[in-house]
């Protein structure tokens, strides 16, 4: 039992340094939009949050704007706040709006953070600092 409590210790320290700031990535490549918009590395609660929200836009609506709603809880401002809000009706417009290259950016890069690179960059950065 104590080899099982000192590898969960031993886990459980070694994962805070990790856990103790977000990450947060500018979209790259969405000229002339580079450095406005930012993606979040989500941990597990939010990640569930935003599947479980997705699904929900899929019973709710019918408009046709589920895939705006999903991007505008995907994107951040450079602090990790949402700056457009799913159930905004001025907010999916303006986002429905953008160059279709721009959300697929924003797709591309949330996932892209949000996967194997996002974990080995937040591992990075970590031993940097």
């Amino acid at each position: 039992m104590t080899n099982v409590a000192n590898t969960k210790e031993a886990f459980v320290n070694a994962a805070r340094q990790y856990m103790c700031k977000a990450v947060i990535s500018a979209v790259p490549d969405i000229a002339p939009y580079d450095g406005h918009l930012h993606v979040k590395m989500f941990n597990v609660r939010e990640m569930t949050d935003f599947f479980q929200r997705c699904s929900e836009f899929e019973s709710s609506y019918d408009d046709g704007l589920n895939g705006v709603r999903e991007k505008a809880l995907m994107i951040v401002d450079q602090d990790g706040k949402p700056m457009f809000y799913p159930d905004s009706r001025e907010d999916l417009e303006f986002l429905a709006d953008l160059p279709s290259k721009v959300l697929a950016a924003v797709q591309d890069h949330f996932f892209l953070i949000n996967g194997d690179a996002g974990l080995k960059k937040q591992l990075q950065d970590a031993k940097n600092s």
